[in-house]
């Protein structure tokens, strides 16, 4: 019967560690979190561990290549209670894989939201954030003299 186990990695040798494993044809899960910030005034998508250290990989429990797994680079060992592998139930694993697939965590704002604007010509106002105008600007809605005006502003001069 195979059973997933967990595994830790040394510091920031997640990916390699994976791609040997996979090389061997050992099953890996590498869970990622996608994100999107804003770095510098542009607009970015970074893909990064959910899990720093750490791996998922599943192995026959009886006869399961353990040692070719420990002594695999980039990995630390498995994590253990006293002389047993930790085990990690089959469903947390499938349940982790499909919220790694459809998620994307994002630092941006998202339409309707109400953002504030601080440059030189707006300290402090209030506005709605619209939506992207290309990798460094946003489109707002400011209420100027009792009316929603649109706004292209620099996506540094807003803050959520």
């Amino acid at each position: 019967m195979e059973s997933w186990y967990l595994i830790t990695c040394k510091p920031r040798q997640e990916e390699r560690a994976a791609t040997n494993l996979l090389n061997q044809g050992i099953e890996v899960f590498y869970p990622k979190l996608t994100t999107e910030k804003l770095v510098k005034g542009r607009r970015t998508v970074k893909q990064s561990a959910l899990f720093p250290n750490y791996l998922f990989v599943c192995l026959e429990s009886q006869n399961g290549n353990f040692s070719a797994v420990k002594n695999t680079r980039g990995i630390g060992g498995f994590v253990s209670y006293g002389a047993s592998y930790q085990i990690v139930p089959a469903a947390l694993i499938e349940q982790l894989q499909s919220k790694c697939s459809q998620t994307v965590e994002s630092t941006m704002p998202k339409a309707g939201d109400v953002v504030s604007v601080n440059n030189c010509s707006f300290n402090n106002i209030k506005a709605i954030y619209k939506e992207p105008d290309g990798d460094m600007r946003s489109i707002l809605l400011i209420n100027l003299l009792n009316k929603q005006v649109e706004m292209s502003v620099d996506n540094k001069d807003i803050e959520c």
